[in-house]
Formats: C-alpha cells, sequence, structure tokens
C-alpha cells in the first residue's frame, strides 16, 4: 500500500506531540502512536481525493503509524497494535506549480475574453439592421470560432484544476505542498497484499498543516 521498500522510508513521531488526545462519548482520552514510514509515489493517472473528486496531484504521500494503545469513539474502534495508513497528495516541485499556475490564470483571462466578445457580437447582431446579411454571417463565424476556443480553454482549465494543489494546501518552507485533506484505512484482515482477498477499511480522514522544521 505505501510503496516499494527502497523507496519507503522512516517516518518519525515528535516526541512532544505524544501522547495524543481525542474526545470520545467519555471524555477526554489518550491515544499514543509510534515510528512508522513514508513513500511519494508519483501517480500515473487520476485518483479520488478524500471528498471523491477525482484529482491528479503530481504524487501521492502514503505514510502509515503503529498504534499500540489503540482508541474508540462511538462505532469507530482501532484495536491495539494497529497500523493506520494515510493518503494525500503532494506537490514537490515547486517550479512546476508556478508555472501551472501561471498558466492557469492565463486561461481564465482568455476565457473571460471570449465571453466578453460573445456577449458583444450578440449584442451588435441583435442590433444590426436585418438586412446586412455579410455582417451576420462574419458575426456568426467569428463566434463559431470562439466557441472551438472556448471549449479547448475550458477543458485545459478543468486539466489544470485537477493537477494543481488546492486551495488551503499546506506549503513547507521549501515550497512542498500537501493537500489540506487525505484519506486513511487499516487493513481489514490478516491476508497479505499480494493475494486474493486482502482487504482495507476506510476509517475516515485527516487534514494536513505545515509546521516549522
Amino acid at each position: 500500500l505505501v510503496g516499494p521498500k527502497d523507496s519507503t522510508f522512516q517516518l518519525r513521531v515528535c516526541p512532544e506531540t505524544q501522547p495524543s488526545t481525542f474526545v470520545s462519548e467519555r471524555g477526554q482520552e489518550q491515544v499514543d502512536f509510534v515510528d512508522g514510514g513514508w513513500c511519494l509515489q508519483k501517480p500515473t493517472g487520476n485518483v479520488k481525493n478524500a471528498q471523491g473528486s477525482l484529482v491528479k496531484p503530481e504524487g501521492l504521500l502514503r505514510f502509515w503509524l503503529n498504534c499500540p494503545t489503540g482508541a474508540k469513539r462511538r462505532d469507530v474502534e482501532i484495536g491495539p497494535d494497529t497500523r493506520i495508513f494515510f493518503t494525500t497528495g503532494c506537490w514537490d516541485n515547486p517550479q512546476e506549480i508556478q508555472e501551472q499556475d501561471d498558466e492557469y490564470k492565463q486561461v481564465l483571462e482568455e476565457l473571460r475574453t471570449i465571453k466578453d466578445r460573445t456577449l458583444e457580437a450578440r449584442a451588435a447582431t441583435d442590433n444590426s439592421d436585418k438586412n446586412v446579411l455579410l455582417e451576420e454571417i462574419r458575426t456568426f463565424q467569428k463566434m463559431v470560432g470562439d466557441s472551438k476556443d472556448f471549449d479547448r480553454l475550458k477543458d485545459r482549465k478543468e486539466t489544470l484544476e485537477r493537477e494543481l494543489p488546492p486551495l488551503g494546501s499546506a506549503v513547507a518552507s521549501n515550497g512542498v505542498q500537501i493537500a489540506p485533506t487525505g484519506s486513511l484505512v487499516i487493513k481489514g484482515n490478516n491476508i497479505p497484499d499480494w493475494l486474493p482477498g486482502s482487504e482495507y477499511l476506510i476509517l475516515g480522514t485527516f487534514s494536513t498543516s505545515a509546521v516549522s522544521s
């Protein structure tokens, strides 16, 4: 689930954050986490984010933490010594992010220009002499050309929106960005991943934030 062994690295839990706390129906409770591992995988296609939308991040940050104490809140229970797997989007090329963001702004500006030009052309046609057939044909041809450009730009806008970091992403001091939310799962049985029948149970989502190094 995390990645190849030679591309997986140790993840350390900050000692000052332990034990962690959460509030259940029994009040405030403590839960411990110990070191795990992490890997940055480069996806080859669209994936679903924590909200279920299709996105295409530059990479997927996958990591795990071990929870020796276990925890329970309402109908969600993590048994003792459970390994929790986390997945979220990651963008580790600040220069590429900036280039895509600049292109996105340019695409938006071109879309606005086409919309304004189309409204002006329609208004001019409505107010013109209906017998001026040649002018109407020219206006129609221009609107058809703009329509093709609009569709092309709209497709590019949607592609960039899938590829760019979403609003609210955590930004590290080196420019690396991590999506504001991610999904977490636990192993549903003891069957190894490479065998049929292996399953994972969805626990929910988690949020991210940048911290000073």
